[in-house]
């Protein structure tokens, strides 16, 4: 199908009539329509949309008051102000009919009359409008090769398009759209059909069977979608924890950065200053008792000895004259002369016997005392000489270096808490940190809520898939038609087969063209060099990567044979297989342990698709719809809005050169100046048919459509 041209007649800011020439040949293939944002490119969207679709446009079997409460959003205001309020799109197109081009105008007109619209709806083929039934038959085969949802498919915007991956249905519609494409949808529908025989057996005795059957089936698929909407709804709360953990490393490491004290480092770092305190004034005392003390004393240790000498002389000296006052001369001559003994030369010498015991050898009658101390300050000296000569240098100098390690332990500390960040970042630190925690907590609940209801779920579709096994089993033993039964049977298997054939050949062919794509233009030669498509069209991505034997095993210990194989995929865990001749993981093993530990093995390395920056994730995208248009050799309009988004410059040139110009044999492109500028318009002017520019006059509301682009005169 191809687009000709587009009218539209006071449809949204589009006031009065204009006229869009969308033709296009293979050489040209590039309709570029430029306009600053809300210059009316998605009303022109819109406007094709419901020209081709009508409700079905928006979901609605048949003009109904929703859809005309929708259109009359897109009349224009200026046409009410006119006797008689029309809107009017006409789109012209090219559609194949058996190897025939035909052209088809499709009209659509509303007249608002008495507060109500009314919508009238034609197509003209050859000049003349279609019978009813040529009509029906023209929606059928319309909707039949490009169904609306297929098209919301090709039409692309490069806003929006990286977040189809984030949606739990994805493959779902990537699947729908390559299998109508590639026309697989019809043997869906026979296979389908036919499958569903089994419960259309016309005995009376099997209806209760039949509706138990159908019941259970419904339910199944009713808790299988519920169950794959938890898988989904778990993934996400997975990954938000994942950013949430990486959100908190970050919060901390910036709060680190711009000064900030965890509340522990703080508390420890307080306890360490009253330490170091404690520790300085200590050794501060111990310094200045032994300054005022001991350290005079300290320095005149040498003369301690005579010092000790001289103060046991005076003490003899003073016990020497103290016995000489108390023993005088005469109380000798007295005790002899009782005893009979009168001699005073004996007397003398007894004295004389008796004082010089005690006499010390340097006093003499004459001699000064050189210290003259009391008996206390007798002992306090002698105390204090002691502890002269017991002094230990090395304890002074561990005690004034323990007091200078304080010092600057405090002065440190104290210098780290006076440098911290104010009490007000302090606490918008913290009231951020308590959020992202308080978020953990809930996703955290919601996370074991989800994963216990996923169990019990589980437990409840494998016990309804056994009973409807039983049900099955009944039915095909009550079937009084055999020979239907059979048929129908064998001819659901071949439509199986078929499908299931025909379903590996694509996704084979499209995980190749999807590498094809890619390489041509992204600049990452090994971004991604191998790709899965699953059965249920999951894109599962890949890096070459080398690995060590020894890695290999570490792998396989590690992740466990599952994840070991979910990591390498399907061709990496064909290639090991193959290469060592086995058929299972405890031979590969074993294979693997008696080789060099340092043999390189080239592997793959998954992606996950999630983890891709949103430009990389557009690009594939990009890629992907290449692929498909491709592999299904249908001619469809490639309309994109926003081309650019999130892609940088050195891929906008690549995408320009190569994308645009091959994707569709017609490519309408939506973009402003900051997408397609004077650089990529001039990559892609050789490839453009027709170009036009939207341009919006805010004060009246209105959208004039000029015969050139930004750069143009």
């Amino acid at each position: 199908m191809k687009i000709n041209s587009i009218r539209l007649y006071n449809f949204s800011s589009y006031e009065g009539e204009n006229v869009f020439d969308f033709t296009s040949t293979d050489e040209k293939n590039i309709v570029l329509i430029g306009g600053k944002n809300g210059a009316g490119k998605t009303s022109l969207f819109t406007a094709i949309k419901i020209a081709l679709y009508g409700p079905l446009a928006y979901g609605y079997v048949g003009v109904n008051p929703r859809y005309i409460s929708k259109v009359k959003e897109f009349i224009n205001t200026k046409a009410f102000q006119k006797n008689r309020v029309e809107t009017e799109i006409q789109i012209t197109i090219d559609l194949k009919i058996e190897r025939e081009i035909k052209k088809y105008v499709i009209t659509r007109k509303w007249d608002y009359t008495n507060h109500k619209l009314n919508e009238e709806y034609y197509v003209e083929s050859e000049g003349h409008i279609l019978s009813e039934q040529e009509l029906s038959y023209f929606q059928n085969y319309l909707q039949g090769i490009l169904p609306p949802e297929l098209f919301e498919f090709f039409l692309f915007d490069g806003e929006e398009v990286g977040n189809i991956f984030s949606t739990s249905n994805y493959n779902a519609y990537i699947k729908n759209a390559v299998f109508i494409l590639c026309g697989l949808d019809v043997f869906e529908i026979i296979r389908k059909y036919t499958g569903n025989y089994l419960a259309k057996s016309k005995s009376i005795e099997d209806e209760k069977i039949r509706s138990e059957y159908e019941d259970e089936k419904k339910a199944i698929e009713k808790l299988s979608m519920r169950k794959k909407d938890l898988e989904s709804d778990i993934d996400s709360a997975k990954t938000e924890l994942d950013n949430i953990e990486v959100n908190l490393v970050e919060l901390e490491t910036a709060y680190k950065n711009a000064g900030g004290i965890l509340d522990n480092e703080r508390k420890m770092l307080e306890e360490q200053y009253k330490l170091a305190e404690s520790r300085k004034a200590e050794a501060a005392a111990k310094i200045k008792m032994f300054v005022e003390d001991m350290m005079p004393f300290i320095i005149v240790q040498s003369l301690t000895s005579d010092i000790i000498k001289q103060l046991e002389s005076e003490e003899k000296g003073e016990i020497f004259k103290y016995i000489q006052r108390k023993i005088p001369i005469e109380q000798i001559n007295k005790v002899l002369h009782e005893s009979g003994i009168d001699n005073v030369n004996l007397s003398k010498q007894l004295l004389e016997t008796i004082l010089s015991e005690f006499k010390p050898r340097t006093v003499n009658n004459n001699s000064e005392l050189r210290f003259d101390l009391s008996k206390g300050e007798m002992t306090h000296l002698s105390g204090m000489i002691s502890s002269i000569n017991g002094f230990n240098k090395s304890d002074m100098i561990e005690i004034i270096n323990s007091r200078i390690e304080s010092a600057e332990r405090t002065i440190e500390i104290n210098k780290k808490l006076k440098s911290a960040m104010s009490d007000e970042d302090a606490v918008r630190f913290s009231e951020n940190e308590n959020k992202l925690l308080k978020k953990k907590e809930i996703i955290s609940s919601k996370l074991y809520k989800l994963q216990s209801e996923l169990e019990m779920l589980t437990q409840e579709i494998e016990a309804l898939v056994q009973h409807k096994e039983m049900l099955i089993l009944s039915i095909k033993n009550n079937a009084q038609n055999k020979h239907v039964y059979e048929l129908s049977s064998g001819l659901s298997d071949m439509m199986t087969e078929l499908l299931t054939e025909r379903t590996i050949q694509i996704r084979t062919k499209l995980e190749e063209l999807i590498v094809q794509n890619l390489k041509k233009i992204y600049r990452k030669n090994n971004l991604i060099t191998h790709i899965d498509v699953t059965e249920d069209f999951q894109f599962i991505l890949y890096q070459d990567e080398q690995y060590k034997v020894d890695e290999i095993l570490y792998l396989i210990k590690n992740l466990g044979a599952s994840d070991f194989f979910n990591q390498m995929g399907s061709k990496g865990k064909q290639k090991l297989f193959t290469q060592y001749g086995v058929d299972n993981i405890n031979d590969l093993k074993h294979r693997l342990e008696t080789k060099d530990g340092s043999e390189i093995i080239s592997l793959y390395k998954r992606i996950e698709l999630s983890r891709l920056s949103k430009g990389e994730r557009q690009i594939f995208i990009l890629s992907l719809y290449w692929a498909i248009t491709i592999l299904s050799g249908q001619e469809i309009p490639f309309i994109i809005d926003t081309p650019y988004a999130r892609i940088d410059a050195n891929h906008r040139k690549e995408i320009s050169e190569k994308f645009f110009p091959n994707i569709s044999g017609q490519v309408i492109i939506l973009s402003t100046d900051e997408e397609i500028n004077e650089e990529y318009y001039g990559i892609l002017k050789p490839y453009i048919s027709q170009r036009y520019l939207l341009v919006n006059d805010e004060n009246q509301n209105k959208t004039s459509v000029e015969n050139h682009y930004f750069f143009e005169v």
